[in-house]
Formats: C-alpha cells, structure tokens, sequence
C-alpha cells in the first residue's frame, strides 16, 4: 500500500489545519513546519528540509541524541524533549504518524513532524500537537 497519496493530502491541507497567529496574542504559536523556518531564542535560524517527516524518519531522529527536539503544544511555546523522554514522546505520537491513524472515537489529536537544519548543519526535530 503506497503512503504516497496520504502523504501528500495531509501536506496539501497543513495550511488549513495549523493556526496562523503569532506567539504573544493569546493564541497558538505560529508554526514552524508551516512557515518551513524557526528563530530560536539563542537567534539561530533554522529551515526546514522537504515536507513532513514519516514515521520512520521521526523515530530516528528522536533516537539520535545530538538531535535537538522541539514539541509545540497549546499557547505556552515549545517545549525541549529531553533525551531520556523522547521514547515516551514516541509511545504516544507514533500511533497517529502511521497512515491511515488509528483513533480511538473522539479522538481528535494530531501530530505533525518536520525536520530542520541550521547554518552548522545541526538537526532539530520540530513535532507539533494538535487537536
């Protein structure tokens, strides 16, 4: 069964889904894998490669240490997912990146994941959470 066609709905309709307003208005945080870029707190700015990430390529990077990994959820900023919590990360997303995303009723939770690289070339996962 080819995740080709799925693949490229959900990226078609990602404009859609992700919420447009700013950081500081009360609303989500913009979205970095939407904008395909990233302006950390320490002024590195870091672009996105290709569209969203498989499931395959999540677990990956999730797995590399020298990845650094970013988890957007609700108005309160991203949020850095440690090394030794990422496998936990994992547990709980790797459910909804599989195609077609096995959901229990009512269930109304999203992940998306891209992958990013700076100037040095260093890696940063970035993982939204939606619902």
């Amino acid at each position: 069964m080819s995740r080709g066609p799925e693949r490229r709905r959900r990226r078609a309709g990602l404009n859609d889904r992700l919420d447009p307003s700013p950081a500081g208005d009360g609303g989500q945080w913009s979205s970095p894998i939407r904008d395909g870029e990233w302006l950390d707190a320490y002024g590195a700015r870091w672009r996105r490669r290709g569209g969203l990430c498989t499931d395959k390529r999540v677990r990956r990077l999730l797995g590399s240490p020298e990845v650094r990994v970013l988890l957007f959820y609700g108005p309160h900023g991203p949020t850095e997912v440690e090394p030794a919590d990422r496998d936990a990360l994992w547990q709980r997303m790797c459910r909804y990146l599989k195609e077609p995303a096995v959901r229990d009723p009512g269930d109304c939770t999203d992940f998306d994941a891209g992958e990013f690289r700076d100037d040095q070339r260093r890696t940063l996962l970035v993982i939204e959470e939606s619902c």
